[in-house]
C-alpha cells in the first residue's frame, strides 16, 4: 500500500511508520495543515493534490490533551473535528480511502461492561465529542472509510514525556527511594494497548478494505490500578501499588469510568484475537524498555 500519515511523530503514528516499513508498505508523513483564526485555510482541493496517487490516508494526528480540551474547546474542535472534516473532503476529491484514529472513551457511561461497536456513543468530554463528530464526517464522506476506535495506548521511546509506562517506572523508583507506596485509580477501567499491536492491525484492516467503525484494542481489560501494578511488577520494582478512587485525582474533564471495549466486529468478520495486554506490556518492557 501507498500510505499518507498525519501524526507521524505521535505515539501511534510512529508505530504505523515503523510497522509499515517492516511490511514493505510505502508510508509518507503528511504535515498537519494549519487552521487558525485569521489565517487562510488550505482548501480541500489544494489538499487533494497532496493526496493524489496514494491508496490510504491514515489520520492519526489529534489534540489528545483531554483536560486542556475542557478549558479551550475551540482549539479542541478545530484540531479534532474541523481538520478531520477538511482532510476527509480532500481524500474524497482525491479518491483516497481514509482511516481515522478515534477513541473508545467516546462510548460514555451507559454500561459497566466492555462496549461493542453497535452500542451508542455518548461522550462526556469535549475531547471525546470532537472525536465523535470527526468520525461522523469521515464516514459521511466515503462509505469506504474506516474509523478505528482504540484505547489506552502505550509504547514508544522512554524519553517521550507522555510515555505512560516510563513515567510510572519513574514514579515507582522515586517511591522506592522514599520508602512510600504508589496510589492509582481503581475505579476507571479500560484496555491498555501496545502501539505496535494497534498499528499492525490497523494496517491489516486498511489493506483488507474494512470499512465503518471498528474497535481495535488488545485483549482483556484493567483498572488504572491494575495497569500501574502490572508495570511496576514487570519492571521488578518492589513498591506497593494501592487502590484509590477516581475522586482522588482532580480532573476538569468528566471522563467515563468505563473506557473498556471489545473487538466484536473483527471477531464477527473472522479476524484473530488481538494479543493480551499483559503479554504485550511484558514484550514492550523486556524489549524496547529493557535498558531503561
Amino acid at each position: 500500500m501507498k500510505l499518507l500519515l498525519t501524526g507521524a511523530g505521535g505515539l501511534l503514528g510512529s508505530a504505523v511508520m515503523a510497522v509499515a516499513a517492516e511490511r514493505g508498505d510505502q508510508c509518507v508523513a503528511l504535515a498537519r495543515p494549519v487552521l487558525a483564526r485569521g489565517v487562510p485555510a488550505p482548501s480541500a482541493a489544494q489538499l487533494a493534490q497532496s493526496l493524489a496517487g496514494y491508496d490510504v490516508l491514515v489520520h492519526a494526528a489529534a489534540n489528545t490533551n483531554v483536560e486542556a480540551c475542557e478549558t479551550a474547546p475551540d482549539d479542541c474542535y478545530r484540531d479534532n473535528f474541523l481538520l478531520t472534516e477538511l482532510l476527509a473532503q480532500a481524500a474524497r476529491l482525491a479518491g483516497v480511502r481514509m482511516v481515522f484514529v478515534s477513541s473508545t472513551g467516546l462510548y460514555g457511561t451507559a454500561s459497566d461492561a466492555p462496549y461493542r461497536e453497535y452500542e451508542a456513543a455518548a461522550p462526556t468530554t469535549h475531547h471525546h465529542r470532537s472525536k465523535l463528530l470527526a468520525e461522523q464526517s469521515v464516514l459521511a464522506m466515503d462509505a469506504r472509510n474506516l474509523v478505528v476506535r482504540t484505547g489506552w495506548l502505550f509504547g514508544g521511546s522512554a524519553v517521550n514525556p507522555k510515555n505512560f509506562v516510563a513515567r510510572r517506572i519513574d514514579e515507582a523508583r522515586a517511591a522506592l527511594a522514599a520508602g512510600r507506596h504508589l496510589e492509582s485509580n481503581a475505579e476507571q477501567r479500560g484496555v491498555p494497548c501496545w502501539n505496535r499491536d494497534i498499528a499492525s492491525r490497523l494496517l491489516d484492516l486498511a489493506d483488507a478494505s474494512v470499512a465503518g467503525v471498528v474497535n481495535c484494542v488488545n485483549s482483556g481489560n484493567a483498572s488504572r490500578c491494575d495497569y500501574v501494578a502490572a508495570v511496576v511488577q514487570l519492571s521488578g520494582i518492589a513498591v506497593d501499588v494501592q487502590p484509590s478512587t477516581a475522586a482522588s485525582f482532580a480532573r476538569r474533564a468528566r471522563v467515563s469510568n468505563n473506557e473498556m471495549a471489545e473487538n466484536w466486529k473483527m471477531a464477527m468478520l473472522g479476524w484473530p484475537d488481538m494479543p493480551d495486554w499483559r503479554a504485550s506490556l511484558a514484550a514492550y518492557l523486556h524489549g524496547e524498555l529493557a535498558n531503561y
